[in-house]
């Protein structure tokens, strides 16, 4: 009984949804390039939390992005960095409704950021959101919501629904 409780909380505290809120979620971004994607989103993540620095996200995004590209198939990129001193992991989620180049493996423009930035003391969390993310946005219907929902609660609303049908798959 005991591992079971711990293995809900566990997963329940890798939920996305716990690290996003409307203020976090960019419906539109008028972004024309993988760099330009990445000085908004890091600029946006200022402005929501000003203990973040914006330069300092900025070159930790160029950075990991110079190692290799973030952009997955079917329309998505996960960029995630680590910060030293971070009180707690921290997501993003915006949208560019025409796409852009990313370098994804299938071709196909990017639509849909996730943002992840987690703790650089706490590796482990990274491999942990990363996976949820993936989980996620490789359901087809969850991307397609996230790509239609008209507003930030609605996106969030997707994100909170998929996560939900997900968990009760898992038990």
């Amino acid at each position: 009984m005991r591992n079971a409780v711990a293995r809900m909380a566990e997963l329940h505290a890798m939920h996305l949804s716990n690290l996003l809120s409307t203020d976090l979620i960019l419906p539109t971004i008028g972004a024309r390039s993988k760099a330009e994607v990445l000085e908004t989103l890091a600029a946006h993540v200022e402005s929501a939390r000003p203990h973040i620095d914006r330069r300092v996200l900025e070159q930790a995004l160029h950075e990991r992005e110079r190692q290799s590209t973030t952009a997955l198939e079917n329309g998505v990129a996960v960029p995630h960095v680590r910060l030293a001193h971070l009180p707690s992991p921290l997501a993003v989620l915006a949208r560019a409704v025409t796409g852009i180049d990313c370098g994804a493996a299938d071709g196909r423009p990017t639509q849909l950021f996730l943002l992840l930035i987690v703790a650089a003391e706490q590796p482990g969390s990274h491999l942990k959101l990363l996976a949820s993310a993936a989980r996620l946005l490789s359901d087809p219907s969850c991307r397609s919501g996230l790509l239609e929902a008209p507003s930030a609660a609605e996106i969030l609303g997707v994100v909170r629904a998929h996560e939900l049908r997900s968990q009760r798959r898992a038990a």
